[in-house]
């Protein structure tokens, strides 16, 4: 690597983690101010708000990456601007995109530890951040019932269940499918019950039908079935509370599981959930799309126009935000296709950036 590029680099991983910190301040003053009535009146200690943080931190950090990509560029980009560099170095013959090259592997770093974040951090930090929320900080809301939708977790024993009510009052699940699978992920037995209540101490389950499952996949023998039956299951309440299914807060591996097991009988709701298996890949390039598309106004060099350049190139890169959810709501939709759907906002971002840069 070159001097310059060596020097282009460190700038901006720099301004990166300097964009990545602040914007994260931003967010703890400003969710703390927006509950600070609630801090007050329940007396929430310190500490329980300093975990919870602590425990949100990653999913915070995969959240603004991306913005501060996209600052870091343009913040980069605009001081050597200023001081007539970029000038300089395309007058030594060096092009845009060769200067934008050190960013550019910056930005397929950060990606890189997006991915890596997102699969194998957020989802445990999640469930603890989940549980700090419901035991210290929501004391006040503690009472109030709550019926959550289609609530599934993986529980001890190699367990998937997936319940399509639970009503967090009466601490009781509605049509629970319980898979039971190998070391080899192949479902051994499967359970679907009624309704599943919690006693205090266990699961008491109605209307239990058990069935028996070879290697093939093909049921074995004549199904159980049992008006109540104990359920034994070491997971409580707070655990379904905890780890209902949310796709941002689980891992590619558990999701594209859960997506197998548990949606096939539906096409609506495997082309939703494939959407969001496929946005898990997509995302991690946005950091890419974000410099792509910014950097080319950033780097007008028309005296007076530089700063309305970088306002238009902010602007545009935050056009991601409505072109994912756009995509996203698509695909969910059924008018796209899942793959389409999720890299919708890196293909039309990237290809605008990509299309700039080399233009200049």
């Amino acid at each position: 690597m070159k001097i310059i590029d060596r020097y282009i680099f460190k700038s901006y991983i720099s301004a990166f983690f300097f964009c990545l910190v602040f914007l994260y301040g931003l967010y703890v003053v400003g969710d703390v101010f927006g509950f600070i009535d609630e801090i007050l009146r329940d007396r929430i200690a310190f500490s329980a708000l300093f975990y919870f943080y602590l425990y949100m931190l990653p999913y915070v950090i995969t959240q603004m990456a991306p913005v501060s990509c996209l600052l870091a560029c343009v913040f980069i980009l605009g001081n050597l601007n200023r001081h007539n560099e970029i000038t300089a170095l395309r007058a030594s013959g060096i092009g845009l995109f060769k200067i934008l090259q050190p960013m550019l592997l910056g930005a397929v770093i950060v990606g890189a530890c997006l991915f890596i974040l997102n699969d194998r951090v957020v989802p445990n930090s999640m469930m603890i951040a989940n549980k700090i929320r419901y035991e210290k900080l929501e004391l006040g809301k503690r009472g109030s019932s709550k019926i959550l939708s289609n609530v599934a977790i993986f529980g001890q024993g190699n367990r998937l269940i997936f319940a399509r009510r639970f009503d967090t009052g009466k601490n009781q699940l509605d049509e629970v499918i319980i898979h039971r699978q190998d070391a080899e992920q192949n479902v051994t037995s499967k359970m679907s019950i009624k309704n599943m209540r919690w006693t205090g101490q266990r699961w008491i389950g109605t209307e239990v039908v058990m069935y028996h499952i070879n290697e093939k996949g093909e049921f074995l023998g004549v199904p159980e079935i049992f008006p109540e039956l104990e359920i034994k299951l070491p997971e409580k309440p707070i655990e379904f509370l905890n780890n209902q299914w949310q796709p941002q807060f689980m891992s590619y591996s558990r999701l594209k599981k859960f997506l197998h097991v548990f949606m096939g009988g539906s096409k609506l709701a495997h082309m939703r959930y494939s959407v969001d298996l496929q946005y898990k890949i997509s995302f991690p390039f946005s950091c890419l799309a974000m410099i792509l598309v910014a950097a080319p106004f950033t780097l007008v060099t028309r005296r007076g126009a530089a700063l309305t350049g970088m306002v238009k190139g902010i602007l545009l890169a935050l056009s991601y935000i409505p072109l994912v959810a756009l995509g996203l709501a698509l695909g969910k939709g059924g008018h796209l296709p899942p793959f389409l759907a999720a890299w919708l906002a890196n293909i039309v971002l990237g290809g605008i950036g990509l299309y700039l840069t080399i233009k200049n």
